[in-house]
């Protein structure tokens, strides 16, 4: 009998507990992969968003304090800018739901531009300039809404003065830092807020977010101070950020996310260590008398260990059958245009389910480095004295 062939009749000798501890394997793994996977595309959505040239424009005390549309033309005026688009925040959501999702109102004419990444086709684009009633929905929201291009829509806002509008889907987005948007014209959203007089016209006239496309990545920084110096002694005062770091600061309106990730990582990976350790204990136990004679026929200490630790190590590959499932799974999420609400898709890497796979080895050889020490303690007449 080889010695993989020990190792594997071993492994399977309790059918019953080793199943179970490979079920909490795998769930573990599965949570620890998910995490990673969400920290991971956020990032690369974060960088990616880098290459845009957009810079983003809000007031200096808090994102939702409005703007007043004259900022529109004098941003443009700066050396550097290319093109401005004035985005005001709606809050909608759909009659008879209560779920919210992001819903804003952007600038028709230079959205296309600014927004090139949305990749709308010319009959898109066509529609979205000749209907004043036209709306662009990211992939992910249409899937979860069960909404497609010439299908109406009627959006309630929660921001006053509380609109209902109603507004036809002329395109569906795949940009991949925007999954979850509904966006609509500027102009049709101003023409509602001024046929209501519950409002007064600076609360009408006005937006949250500006956002600037640059002419290259050489002027990003200069434009930025330079937007900041133009309205720095005025009551509208400005804070102009890279996409990037905008991108950053709004996922961590729901928490620091990657600290997040980092501690519940911790919490899985001590979750397998102790799950694993007692597996491997208590089969070490169980078999102290058979692990003696193996000593008294010459068995040595280095092929103990490789079996104890075969053992481990074929828990850790099985157990990330979790990991294979994640990938799996988001796989099929992703191809059915599922996504979470406000975040980017998230979509599980090779990269991050074999960092799964090697994370649960690990830890399992880690977890059997104890039971291999008071292996290597046996005593051979002591352990011999439970033999039949």
């Amino acid at each position: 009998m080889t010695l993989a062939t020990l190792v594997w009749r071993n492994f399977w000798r309790n059918w019953t507990r080793t199943m179970l501890t490979l079920a909490s394997l795998a769930f573990s793994l599965f949570l620890f992969t998910v995490l990673f996977a969400t920290v991971d595309c956020m990032k690369a959505v974060a960088a990616a968003s880098a290459e845009h040239l957009r810079l983003v424009v809000h007031h200096k005390t808090t994102i939702t304090k409005l703007l007043p549309l004259g900022h529109g033309p004098k941003i443009s005026a700066i050396p550097g800018v290319r093109t401005v688009c004035g985005m005001r925040w709606f809050g909608g959501r759909l009659e008879h739901s209560q779920e919210q999702f992001p819903s804003m109102a952007v600038d028709p004419d230079t959205f296309p531009i600014v927004f090139d990444d949305f990749n709308l086709t010319a009959d898109e684009l066509g529609a979205w300039h000749s209907q004043r009633t036209a709306a662009v929905v990211g992939v992910g929201l249409a899937g979860r809404i069960g909404c497609s291009p010439g299908d109406r829509v009627v959006l309630a806002a929660t921001v006053p003065p509380y609109l209902k509008l109603e507004f036809r889907v002329v395109g569906i987005t795949h940009a991949a830092a925007y999954p979850n948007v509904f966006l609509f014209r500027l102009d049709y959203l101003i023409d509602s807020l001024r046929a209501n007089p519950m409002m007064p016209p600076e609360h009408d006239d006005a937006v949250n977010i500006y956002w600037i496309r640059t002419e290259g990545a050489e002027v990003l920084d200069a434009v930025r101070r330079a937007v900041d110096a133009t309205f720095a002694n005025t009551s509208d005062a400005t804070m102009t950020e890279l996409e990037e770091s905008f991108v950053a600061h709004f996922t961590k309106m729901f928490g620091d996310i990657p600290l997040l990730v980092r501690n519940v990582g911790l919490i899985v990976i001590a979750s397998i260590l102790l799950v694993v350790c007692n597996t491997i204990s208590s089969a070490v136990r169980e078999r102290l008398a058979e692990l003696a004679v193996l000593k008294a026929i010459g068995f040595g200490s280095v092929r103990l260990f490789a079996l104890l630790f075969g053992e481990a190590i074929l828990m850790g590959l099985f157990g990330g059958a979790g990991c294979l499932l994640a990938f799996l799974a988001f796989g099929w999420a992703d191809a059915a245009g599922l996504s979470m609400p406000y975040f980017p898709t998230v979509s599980v890497s090779r990269p991050v389910v074999a960092l799964g796979i090697v994370t649960g080895i690990l830890v399992s050889l880690a977890a059997a480095t104890v039971p291999a020490w008071q292996m290597a303690r046996l005593s051979i007449t002591k352990a011999l004295r439970n033999v039949g």
